[in-house]
């Protein structure tokens, strides 16, 4: 099975809300740099702090330690 190539990011967490009820929803937002140089802002939410890894992880942005 052949590697599966991928655009390498640099990625830098530069916003995140504090979560002070458990409605509140986490704001999150990444500069993510390109090869190119060229960077973007991403932004979103998500429910609580703890999906946080669980996201990064699943995107494939980090890996799990074992």
């Amino acid at each position: 099975m052949p590697a599966q190539e991928q655009e390498t990011l640099n990625v830098k967490l530069v916003h995140f809300t504090k979560q002070t009820s458990p409605d509140d929803r986490i704001q999150v937002a990444f500069a993510v740099t390109d090869e190119q140089g060229r960077e973007e802002i991403v932004t979103g939410e998500i429910p609580y702090a703890s999906e946080l890894l669980r996201v990064a992880q699943e995107q494939g942005w980090v890996s799990a330690r074992r």
